[in-house]
């Protein structure tokens, strides 16, 4: 069991970086808002960065790569992290091939369309550090990002659907109640007034927020696939939650814990006073 370690990371601004793809100007928008933050990057084709590599002219501090590259160009990506400069992958949900290849590797990965606050989540990971070469990490903070990355990444299991689901409970207790800090009864109350999701929008939008993120790790075993999802909260007693009782049964809160737990993960494991979760899923 690995507890999932997430710290400050190393910091960005002032440093330079590799964007890998095949179209310059689809990427422009997300590269000038990270150059914003004082994270310049250079743009790049798969073999101009193969190129460069074999030059020995890397020169920056990390590398996003956009998934869509990788079939044409299979060592890319072995070749990058082989540096040890942290590694980004970026992906669409339906990239299971290249998500595969990354865990592998160990890389940081950000699902389409990212966001340059996740962007400069994952790059702040440390090579070899928080990242190892038996799965890959992903950061989220909101809930689109919790839907895009729960469906890609169940996409590894062989019950998907399932996975997918209880992902997706899990994921969405760290962004509410870990990350925005919202109380069982105050989600209640939202609930019954139909606000839930707009004001779990409108806490992602406060500036406290911008930069707090949940982190989603996926290391893939011979026999099974684990799932570790930490939260940047101040902790919880999960025991109330693991099992449905007769009142939350028929709520639509309450439940996200004991519904991971009958549809893929039975022997879900809280770390670190409630702030980290693993779910194991057969292979």
């Amino acid at each position: 069991m690995n507890d999932l370690q997430i710290g400050q990371g190393r910091a960005l601004a002032g440093r330079s970086i590799w964007w890998v793809g095949a179209d310059a100007a689809a990427s422009a928008d997300p590269r000038r808002e990270l150059a914003a933050g004082g994270l310049a990057c250079t743009a790049l084709t798969e073999g101009e960065a193969l190129a460069s590599l074999q030059a020995g002219r890397l020169g920056v501090e990390g590398v996003v790569v956009d998934a869509s590259v990788l079939p044409r160009c299979a060592g890319l990506l072995r070749a990058l992290r082989a540096t040890g400069v942290p590694l980004v992958l970026l992906l669409d949900v339906e990239d299971l091939s290249v998500l595969a290849e990354g865990v592998g590797l160990g890389v940081a990965g950000v699902v389409k369309p990212a966001s340059a606050q996740a962007l400069r989540a994952a790059l702040r990971l440390p090579g070899g550090e928080a990242v190892t070469p038996e799965g890959a990490t992903f950061p989220f903070r909101t809930l689109g990002e919790v839907a895009s990355l729960s469906l890609l990444v169940a996409g590894l299991s062989p019950d998907p659907a399932a996975v997918q689901i209880a992902l997706s409970e899990l994921m969405v207790n760290a962004v509410e109640h870990g990350n925005l800090g919202l109380g069982f009864n105050r989600k209640r109350e939202l609930m019954a007034a139909g606000e839930w999701r707009n004001e779990v929008e409108r806490l992602l939008l406060l500036p406290a927020n911008a930069e707090r993120f949940a982190w989603l790790r996926v290391e893939c075993r011979p026999r099974e696939l684990r799932f570790l999802i930490r939260d940047l909260g101040a902790g919880f007693d999960p025991a109330p939650y693991l099992d449905l009782n007769a009142e939350r049964s028929v709520e639509p809160y309450g439940r996200g814990i004991a519904i991971a737990r009958m549809l893929a993960f039975p022997e879900l494991v809280f770390l670190d006073g409630g702030r980290c979760v693993e779910g194991v899923a057969k292979r």
